[in-house]
């Protein structure tokens, strides 16, 4: 965990980072809750311009990152699970279940671990 902190700090605010992860990766499902939003920003991962690159680091947090909010056309990383009532029109999407599994970039799939 202390290895997304050193890398995150020099690219906040920005999904440049995300390319940089090791190869082990977690899928996780999602479940959105509109006009919801959840607490409390991750500290020093700025935002992400697209849902996708959001949900694919919180996934890859583990249990650090609880979901995503967008706000204002941009989504944040949140330790809260608890979708709360939103009066600027946030939405949120709760991690659900994460699998476990082995990427190959060279080869371009997945493999099951």
């Amino acid at each position: 965990k202390q290895w997304y902190q050193r890398r995150v700090a020099i690219t906040a605010g920005s999904d440049h980072w995300f390319y940089f992860i090791p190869t082990e990766d977690r899928l996780c499902q999602y479940k959105q809750y509109n006009n919801r939003y959840l607490d409390t920003n991750i500290a020093d991962h700025g935002y992400y311009a697209s849902l996708g690159s959001a949900q694919q680091a919180c996934s890859r947090m583990g249990d650090l990152c609880k979901g995503v909010t967008r706000s204002s056309g941009v989504h944040y990383l949140r330790q809260g699970s608890t979708p709360k009532p939103a009066s600027r029109g946030e939405t949120s999407w709760v991690k659900t279940t994460c699998e476990e599994e082995d990427f190959h970039y060279f080869e371009q799939k997945f493999m099951d671990v």
